[in-house]
């Protein structure tokens, strides 16, 4: 018995859909940074990110079904074929400074949350969310995996409620923004559409990363349904958070955090119970993003070093792997939350495109039609 296409693509669209609704989309920075700044128009850049993660997404589902190859190294041995010796190990690279990106904007997030919390210092604050989420990491990974369904419902939940409310609270600014085709004047957005592009090419890597699940692709149209379930999901959900900070442009660029300059600056009057929902989502998202980041970055570079000496003790090796990375990621964070997003990631972008996107979406399509010509080719000689 066949399975639909919508069992197969849509369970795998939802984990992308949970990834992506983490702390830099709870706090409004890719909006910020990426979408806003250009009016109306950051709702067609919206789509950039979901068009170009779902496509990239859909054809290493394919690569994935054709090939059987359902962990990171195999899929990167069939991608890079005969250059995989060179390639893997500067996928590797990149991978990491992937993660690095993500936990510098998670532990910068943090600061800013406890700052606004408990008046704690921006750096004391981030020295905290990071050295929290490297113990989560050594004896905690367990209770985080248990919970991150859990802390997930919660979190988009709580997203949803945020929307609502931002936007009814400036309804009729919306609507104008709306009717008259807002664009805030000295707006570039030919550069907007560039930035988009690099934005959407910034998760590249995700195809592969989520190829452990793709067990049950057995079919072309599998293989579609996966990037078309992931292009549906993720596309509302940006959506949502030009909605929750569009009609506040442009004051809300000013700041670092813009979901909570709304709250603080429009919504905690009306609804006083609103910044302790947004603490506590953020909490999650934070944990839930963050911990994972940790987790690949020490299990990547565990898997080199030698198991001898000090890192003999998995616990030692882990502890000293994570302190390693944790002063690394404490110095990004230092570059503050909206150049990491915008510089960071738009580099991960122009990687992302000669490594991962030309590779996966071109040069194997290409493979699979020689393939399939030749194999006509034997059938008529035949």
């Amino acid at each position: 018995m066949k399975t639909s296409a919508f069992k197969v693509g849509f369970p795998i669209g939802a984990v992308f859909f949970g990834s992506l609704v983490g702390p830099s989309m709870v706090s409004g920075i890719y909006s910020k940074v990426y979408l806003v700044p250009y009016g109306m128009w950051g709702f067609v850049f919206a789509l950039f990110f979901p068009l170009i993660s779902s496509v990239i997404i859909g054809f290493s589902a394919e690569l994935v079904r054709r090939n059987n190859v359902y962990d990171y190294n195999s899929f990167c041995r069939v991608l890079y074929g005969k250059f995989s010796f060179i390639c893997t190990p500067v996928m590797e690279i990149y991978m990491l400074m992937a993660q690095v990106l993500t936990l510098s904007a998670v532990v910068t997030m943090g600061g800013s949350m406890l700052n606004d919390i408990f008046g704690l210092p921006d750096i004391i604050g981030t020295l905290i969310l990071a050295a929290l989420c490297l113990l989560l990491v050594l004896w905690g990974a367990e209770l985080v995996r248990k919970a991150a369904s859990t802390m997930c419902v919660i979190l988009i939940i709580g997203f949803i409620v945020l929307v609502g409310l931002a936007v009814h609270n400036r309804a009729d600014e919306f609507s104008n923004m709306v009717t008259s085709w807002y664009v805030p004047e000295g707006a570039n957005v030919g550069l907007g559409v560039w930035n988009a592009i690099l934005f959407g090419f910034s998760g590249a890597c995700n195809g592969m990363v989520l190829c452990s699940l793709m067990q049950k692709v057995k079919t072309k149209k599998h293989s579609f349904s996966t990037g078309l379930w992931c292009f549906i999901l993720t596309s509302i959900v940006l959506i949502m958070e030009v909605l929750v900070i569009l009609p506040y442009v442009p004051d809300v660029l000013v700041s670092e955090i813009p979901t909570l300059w709304i709250i603080d600056n429009w919504l905690v009057t009306n609804v006083p119970w609103l910044p302790a929902l947004y603490h506590i989502v953020m909490f999650f998202a934070l944990i839930t993003s963050g911990v994972p980041a940790n987790q690949a970055i020490i299990s990547r570079v565990q898997k080199i070093l030698p198991e001898k000496g000090v890192f003999r003790h998995t616990i030692t090796a882990k502890a000293l792997i994570g302190i390693g990375f944790l002063i690394l990621v404490l110095l990004v964070s230092r570059l503050g939350l909206t150049t990491i997003v915008s510089s960071g990631y738009s580099s991960l972008g122009a990687i992302g495109i000669p490594l991962i996107a030309i590779p996966t979406c071109i040069l194997m399509p290409i493979k699979w039609h020689r393939e399939r010509k030749g194999k006509n080719c034997n059938k008529a000689a035949d």
